[in-house]
This record gives structure tokens, C-alpha cells and sequence, in this order.
């Protein structure tokens, strides 16, 4: 499996349990046993975007890019760009 399966196969894993869609991959670190993920998804779209609220997740995938566990690490209004 390539990066960028393991990224779209993430997003569409994290929008199924979440219920929320996928905005950006912000890391994806190798490791001893898989990959860890960090990943925004929009918890609510406002108007302006900059006032979106938006969930940052860790997500550790074992070798086959299956989620093992995953948390949510922060959330944050797109205007503070994580930050906050």
C-alpha cells in the first residue's frame, strides 16, 4: 500500500467512525508497528470558513492500514490554524 492509499483510505475510515469529513492530513510518521496519522476533520462549517471548527485526530494504523486506535487531540476555529 502507497502513501497516498493509506492517506484516502484514512479519511474515508475516520469520516465512517467520526461521522465528520476529512479537511487535512497534517503528518504521517512511520513506526515500528505501522503508521501514525495526524488529521483534521470539520466538527462544524461556518460562514466565514475561517470559523470552521475543526478536530484534530491521532490515528495509529498497523502495517496493513487498518486503524488500530485513534483519539482526538484538540480542536481549534481554522483561523488559528491548529494553534489555539
Amino acid at each position: 500500500m502507497d502513501l497516498t492509499e493509506i492517506i484516502e483510505r484514512t479519511k474515508r475510515d475516520m469520516a465512517a467512525i467520526t461521522g465528520l469529513p476529512p479537511d487535512t492530513v497534517s503528518r504521517l510518521d512511520p513506526g515500528e508497528h505501522g503508521w501514525t496519522i495526524g488529521i483534521d476533520m470539520i466538527e462544524h462549517k461556518s460562514i466565514p470558513r475561517t470559523q470552521d471548527l475543526i478536530a484534530s485526530f491521532e490515528v495509529l494504523l498497523g502495517h496493513d492500514g487498518k486503524i488500530q486506535r485513534w483519539r482526538r487531540t484538540g480542536r481549534f476555529h481554522r483561523a488559528q490554524g491548529g494553534e489555539g
